[in-house]
């Protein structure tokens, strides 16, 4: 109204302003936000894990077979009495276990290369096998049983995905 003074208005404070930051009570995280992150590594590592290990299962399985072939090898020698060889081809990435070319399954050669493969005892072919799946033979061997199922020459080591697979010189014992 025109002629009534007015009265006094309270002074306006600006409303408070928020720093920059957190204070003391905003500094932890809440429930749903650990258990968010759990979840998050839970599903990173079920995903991420089968991945990282199935490199290191190949090297094993195919270390494995390596030995059995040397194994194998050394049996087939004292059981036939011929000599039998494995080759294990780090250039190549494979293993062939195999007898002299003038020979056969049931008969020694005797002066022959070493190029009739051995036939897989649980059939399918030969017995080799090619390294896969980024598995690596970073040392091969040629070995030789003969009939007492001896090593020539004199034992030796193979290196399949970092594991070491070795023939004793003195028995032909594959460890």
């Amino acid at each position: 109204m025109p002629g009534h003074p007015q009265a006094p208005r309270p002074p306006r404070h600006p409303a408070p302003t928020r720093r920059l930051g957190f204070s003391r009570r905003e500094r932890g995280l809440t429930l749903l936000e650990v258990v968010v992150v759990i979840v998050l590594l839970g599903v990173l590592a079920a995903v991420a894990l089968p991945r990282i290990t199935e490199g290191s299962f190949r090297a094993a399985a195919f270390a494995e077979q390596v030995a059995a072939a040397l194994r194998y090898a050394q049996r087939l020698a004292v059981a036939s009495g011929c000599e039998i060889e494995v080759q294990v081809d780090a250039a190549a990435g494979r293993y062939a276990v195999r007898r002299r070319a003038d020979g056969s399954d049931t008969r020694c050669g005797t002066t022959g290369p070493f190029t009739l493969d051995v036939p897989n005892p649980a059939g399918g072919g030969a017995f080799a096998g090619v390294a896969t799946g980024g598995v690596a033979i970073t040392q091969g061997l040629t070995i030789r049983f003969d009939a007492q199922g001896l090593p020539s020459p004199n034992g030796g080591s193979v290196v399949v995905g970092g594991r070491t697979i070795t023939v004793e010189s003195e028995t032909g014992h594959v460890r």
